[in-house]
């Protein structure tokens, strides 16, 4: 037996199989008697029928704190995925055995703990909002990651979009209650496999990507949510380049940078994602033509649950559980 059990979360059920195949012992939330995970006034419902198989073992949670796409089977906003995540810590804080006795009647008798849980975050909630930008704003990422943290004995984001020297960040580092898992390493290499480059250089699109990945980039400045305009010059004449990025929704960024590239005289160019999110409308089509337009020399994980990439173009699709189980 591996040394913690696994519990996937609405986000991250499309993890089972290779955590099974690795050898790890899987759970999820049970349905309720509709099939469902939703009331019909959308309350949300959570159970860990086979809890007293996790008592006095690690348990490890893992959720993706964004909002569901097409591949999933019921819709999901970031909140339910907050929520749904403190409801099943809240299972394992103190689970019970219920056994019903009449009609309306229960006895409860508690069951023992897991030893320890932690939670995995394959993409951090709220991303975008992970300080205030304006005067009596909301920092909800800050917010989210701080709940949760309150409620397990570690957090874990994959690639998130806060830089680490953000201050809240640190403070939950600083107290050993958060991790960050760098796909990016693991990435690059399945990129450079699948692109067949055995000399390259790494870039990024903007200042963020920059601190991030310490690499060279460009400048970025954005108009609106969806139009953005880079600067900058890099030397990559007569290179293979791979553009590096942790997140995109359109490609639009992407594509841009890749075009800068292709004036500046680059041999080769590959994309290297770490999260694909789709936006709500189109965004599944969007990021097919993303793969068209990049003429398929693109890879991203499954941190989320896509059809154009887990479904559609498993080949260019990292499986981030092989990242998870060498960190964690």
């Amino acid at each position: 037996m591996k040394d913690y059990d696994v519990i996937l979360a609405s986000g991250a059920e499309h993890l089972r199989e290779r955590f099974r195949d690795l050898g790890f012992r899987v759970f999820s939330s049970d349905w309720n008697y509709d099939g469902r995970r939703l009331f019909p006034n959308t309350d949300l419902y959570a159970r860990i029928a086979e809890v007293h198989k996790l008592a006095n073992r690690k348990v490890v949670v893992i959720q993706n704190c964004t909002g569901s796409g097409p591949a999933e089977q019921e819709p999901r906003t970031t909140s339910d995925r907050i929520v749904e995540i403190l409801l099943l810590l809240d299972i394992l804080r103190a689970p019970v055995d219920v056994d019903k006795r009449g009609h309306k009647e229960y006895k409860t008798t508690p069951i023992p703990p897991p030893s320890s849980v932690e939670v995995v975050l394959t993409y951090q909630p709220f991303a975008l909002q992970d300080k205030a930008f304006l005067t009596g704003e909301a920092s909800s990422s800050r917010w989210a990651i701080e709940e949760i943290s309150k409620a397990c004995n570690k957090v874990w984001v994959v690639n998130p979009h806060a830089v680490e020297t953000i201050d809240w960040m640190q403070k939950l580092q600083d107290r050993d209650l958060l991790e960050i898992i760098d796909v990016i390493p693991d990435l690059i290499e399945f990129a450079v496999t699948q692109f067949g480059f055995d000399d390259y250089i790494v870039v990024t699109p903007d200042e963020g990507g920059q601190e991030r990945f310490k690499v060279a980039g460009f400048g970025k400045s954005r108009k609106n949510s969806f139009t953005v305009e880079l600067s900058g010059d890099v030397d990559v004449s007569d290179r293979n380049v791979l553009i590096v990025d942790d997140l995109t929704k359109t490609g639009s960024t992407l594509i841009k940078a890749r075009a800068r590239l292709k004036k500046m005289k680059a041999k080769n160019i590959g994309l290297v994602v770490a999260h694909t999110l789709p936006i709500m409308k189109r965004g599944e089509e969007l990021l097919e033509k993303l793969i068209s337009k990049s003429k398929g020399r693109i890879v991203a994980t499954n941190t989320i649950h896509t059809r154009c990439f887990c479904h559609n173009n498993p080949a260019l699709t990292f499986n981030i559980v092989d990242s998870l189980v060498k960190a964690i």
